[in-house]
């Protein structure tokens, strides 16, 4: 029992992947990711004059703890019934990753897109991206929820699932302090330039090779959903064109899947021959991504049954 429960399992993935679907996101009380952003809270007011010290501080404690924290779940996981056990750590794996409410947020921007409902698409778009978007038109305020569920695929599912497979659950766990340090304190700003560039770029880092192992996913799930051919050669020319060196790889493979313009105004455009997108694109790009995310999942099981199988032979 106790080595099974060390090694990354299919059915922690499963139940994990079936956890979120059928449930959602868990009340904030009992959430594990709300649990670290209150840590990251309280280590930002430590007194320490230097930021940059600070910064490389939060991201070794946090880093630390919840490797610790993994360790301890499945120390206690150990102790416990089986079925017990594989439920407790597929919540916690589950914490990682959310790939309902990345579909049904995109899905209630389309809605009041359709509806007629701009103020509120944009009020809604604020979940999904940090820019302002009170000035954005119909087509940006698409483009937003384009780029934003293309390269969340990334950092809010591949990501914590291909590091659940490498290292457990610990793995997991601690790419996801690392991710929401960074999306707490790695903007590019004056208030946390010094304090966020020690997780931006262990961020930076842990998300290099997801960053390119989406293009596989998304272009095949392209072909799957009958959506344009044209993702690899858009990902492998316009990849470069935003600030972050991942976040260009699935936004730009999107954008050549499903033939849209994607632009944020005075930092880059992705697919700059397409035509710009409208409410219909984002119930593509939905399709798109929620298909990628199940073959990411058909994949990680497949590769957790044949390290299971060859454990065991």
């Amino acid at each position: 029992m106790l080595l099974s429960v060390f090694s990354p399992g299919l059915e922690v993935l499963f139940l994990a992947f079936a956890m979120d679907i059928l449930f959602g996101e868990p009340p904030g009380a009992v959430h594990p990711v709300v649990w670290m952003g209150r840590s990251i809270k309280y280590l930002k007011g430590l007194p320490v004059q230097n930021r940059s010290v600070l910064g490389i501080l939060i991201v070794v404690v946090m880093t630390g703890a919840s490797l610790l924290a993994g360790i301890l779940i499945m120390l206690g996981a150990s102790l416990i019934h089986e079925t017990a056990a594989l439920l407790v750590m597929a919540y916690f794996l589950k914490s990682t990753f959310s790939i309902r409410m990345l579909l049904t947020t995109s899905c209630g921007i389309m809605e009041r897109m359709h509806s007629g409902n701009i103020n509120e698409a944009k009020e809604a778009l604020r979940a999904l991206v940090s820019r302002d978007t009170t000035q954005l038109e119909e087509h940006q305020v698409a483009s937003g929820v384009i780029e934003s569920i293309s390269e969340n695929f990334v950092d809010g599912i591949l990501s914590p699932i291909l590091f659940y497979i490498i290292l457990g659950l610990p793995g997991a766990l601690a790419y996801k302090a690392v991710n929401t340090l960074d999306s707490m304190v790695g903007y590019r700003n004056k208030e946390f330039i010094e304090l966020g560039r020690p997780s931006a770029k262990l961020d930076d880092m842990l998300n290099w090779i997801p960053a390119r192992l989406s293009l596989l996913l998304i272009g095949a799930a392209a072909l799957i959903t009958g959506s344009s051919k044209d993702a690899v050669n858009i990902c492998l020319r316009d990849n470069n064109l935003t600030p972050s060196p991942n976040s260009g790889w699935p936004m730009a493979a999107a954008a050549g899947a499903l033939g849209v313009k994607l632009e944020k105004p005075g930092h880059y455009v992705l697919g700059k021959e397409f035509r710009l997108p409208e409410a219909a694109d984002v119930k593509r790009a939905v399709r798109l991504v929620g298909t990628a995310a199940l073959l990411l999942f058909g994949w990680g099981m497949g590769v957790l049954y044949l390290l299971h199988v060859n454990i065991l032979t």
